[in-house]
């Protein structure tokens, strides 16, 4: 099948209409609209909108609505490494196994470290008391 020529003289746009053409992405100017009107139901924001020069369905004025007043989604949170090292000793006391330990974050305590503050809690006769202790040495170390 041939093709069809080029039209010779293309339709030209002028400066006056160029301007004339709402600038920026149609949801900005959902967000703009609906922070003017927020009264306003989708279908009536439409109108407006269409009035400005944007063509904007009701349907995507909710959506974006919606998304607005969605809650932001939690990150999941990394499993506690400490409770797969005690699961895993526990399984097998005896048997020595090389286990590489994930980097550990600044406020991580260690498996170890919260046994051996059970022991010396439960030496001093007590949470309370431990805590006693904690605080007598941090004020002499002072």
């Amino acid at each position: 099948m041939p093709r069809r020529p080029k039209t010779s003289n293309p339709v030209a746009t002028s400066a006056a209409a160029e301007s004339a053409k709402p600038q920026g992405s149609k949801t900005a100017a959902i967000r703009a609209a609906l922070d003017a009107h927020p009264d306003k139901m989708p279908k009536e924001l439409a109108e407006v909108m269409k009035a400005e020069g944007w063509d904007i369905l009701p349907q995507s004025i909710s959506v974006v609505k919606s998304k607005l007043k969605a809650k932001p989604k939690r990150k999941a949170r990394p499993k506690a490494a400490a409770s797969t090292a005690a699961a895993s000793t526990a399984a097998a006391p005896t048997a020595e196994k090389a286990v590489s330990t994930p980097p550990k974050a600044a406020d991580a305590v260690s498996f170890d470290s919260l046994k051996k503050a059970k022991d010396l809690a439960a030496q001093l006769g007590g949470i309370k008391e431990a805590k006693a202790a904690v605080a007598a040495l941090s004020e002499l170390l002072d």
